[in-house]
């Protein structure tokens, strides 16, 4: 199945508007000139700009909302795709418990495996670079992740 542009132009400028209403939610800093909404103030900004071009792209081109037949016999492509947007929903349950390690190097091994990786790849690439995220992340950028179990051995 294919989104087309008339049906995720409107959705992608929806999802900016969530962007923005959530970033007006973010606490402001006292003594700061810019606050925590700034980033994504201006992301959800060009979220809905994006969504807007790619809405007026589609009006101009024939097609429907939806073409099913263009991911038919794709059968790993189908579960990547899947797999991208149902992870994230199991994500949203799990990500607390689990942590942002465990979670990330799972949902990276199953996507890499549903793109054809081989296993040791897999089994090398996903812990490293998702430790190495965390490290970036929690230790460079002090930006608080859950570490799950693994909060035991990691800082």
């Amino acid at each position: 199945m294919r989104i087309g542009d008339r049906l995720f132009g409107p959705l992608l400028a929806l999802f900016g508007l969530l962007v923005i209403w959530g970033a007006t939610r973010l606490p402001k800093v006292p003594g700061v000139r810019f606050g925590a909404d700034l980033l994504p103030m201006g992301i959800g900004i060009a979220l809905v700009g994006l969504g807007l071009l790619v809405l007026l792209s589609g009006l101009r081109r024939p097609g429907g909302l939806l073409n099913v037949d263009d991911w038919k016999g794709r059968g790993r492509d189908g579960l990547a795709a899947a797999w991208s947007l149902g992870g994230l929903l199991i994500g949203m349950v799990l990500f607390e418990p689990l942590g942002f390690p465990l979670f990330g190097m799972l949902f990276m091994a199953v996507m890499m495996a549903l793109m054809g990786a081989r296993w040791p790849v897999i089994a090398v690439v996903s812990p490293t670079f998702i430790l190495l995220l965390y490290y970036v992340f929690s230790g460079l950028l002090r930006v608080s992740l859950p570490a799950g179990p693994l909060g035991v051995i990691l800082p």
